[in-house]
């Protein structure tokens, strides 16, 4: 056989091997749709996790408040303030930003925003900063007009809470809130774009007997 010469056996190979890099690439891909598919599914389920326990606690604030005594009002108010985790952006007021328009906290890197905190004698984020001022004047306020113009966030008007008077010993609070779906890929586990999460025990409410805690506050 002549030099450059192929045999039957080796132009198969090579015609063979000519397909194998599409496929490679095709099952790669496949591959890594599938992974991320999961992962995102498992970080959104964490998601979700996390919001019930918010919420279940944001009941239980509000159980608390309503057995030592306060009226509905205050009691809004309070699962308000306790589910600021779920509450989305922050709208009002403005968290301070930079020359470029920019929010301070999320245009620089996580060392230079924690020596600026540690320089300026507090290591939070404006954004907190603005809230550990503004929330006991929220709770302070005595009407509901008052409240907008001190604290208001993205998804409070999603946050709703029922109570329950089973009996006169027993307080009972359900908060429940829609929680959007944020991650990609969530359409492959359904249709909406949010899912209803409720706060958590068995009854989906958080019960207080009264004499828990009323005897620390009222004579």
């Amino acid at each position: 056989m002549t030099r450059g010469a192929e045999s039957p056996t080796q132009l198969w190979v090579a015609r063979r091997c000519v397909g194998c890099g599409g496929q490679s690439i095709l099952e790669s891909t496949l591959v890594i749709v599938l992974i991320s598919l999961v992962a995102f599914g498992v970080i959104q389920m964490a998601q979700l996790y996390v919001a019930r326990s918010v919420l279940t606690y944001t009941a239980a604030a509000g159980a608390r408040a309503r057995s030592v005594g306060f009226n509905s009002f205050m009691v809004y108010k309070v699962v308000r303030v306790a589910a600021i985790p779920t509450a989305g952006a922050l709208e009002y007021p403005i968290v301070p930003r930079d020359a470029a328009g920019a929010a301070f906290w999320g245009t620089r890197s996580v060392g230079t925003t924690w020596n600026t905190a540690l320089r300026s004698g507090s290591a939070v984020s404006p954004q907190t900063a603005v809230e550990q001022a503004l929330i006991p004047h929220y709770l302070e306020a005595e009407q509901t007009g008052q409240l907008n113009a001190i604290l208001r966030y993205e998804r409070w008007p999603d946050l709703k809470f029922h109570e329950s008077l089973p009996s006169g010993r027993m307080v009972g609070v359900r908060v429940e809130q829609e929680i959007p779906l944020v991650f990609p890929f969530h359409r492959a586990f359904t249709i909406d774009d949010s899912v209803q999460i409720q706060s958590g025990d068995a009854k989906r409410s958080h019960f207080i007997r009264r004499g828990d805690h009323a005897s620390l506050y009222l004579e």
